[in-house]
């Protein structure tokens, strides 16, 4: 699956338009599509704003993988809040 394939799958599971989507977060159609037929990304700033307002992260949207930084700070944090004495 590609950055275009990812968006695409987001948008469904969202029940969001491509058109719309991209017309709140400032992206022109025309020059999405043109970046998708040469097989080129948006501008780093565009997929930025994509990934927020798909509620996802720019690393997903281009590369397809999940970033477990903040989860393993997650844990990290709430084993912490667990060792803490209790009075």
């Amino acid at each position: 699956m590609d950055f275009y394939e990812r968006v695409k799958e987001l948008l469904k599971q969202n029940n969001l338009t491509l058109q719309a989507t991209l017309e709140k977060v400032g992206i022109n159609l025309d020059a999405y599509k043109s970046c998708k037929r040469y097989g080129n990304l948006p501008r780093a700033d565009e997929v930025y704003r994509l990934a927020i307002e798909l509620n996802t992260t720019v690393e997903y949207l281009v590369t397809g993988k999940e970033s477990n930084i903040y989860k393993d700070k997650y844990e990290t944090l709430v084993s912490a809040i667990k060792d803490l004495p209790i009075f």
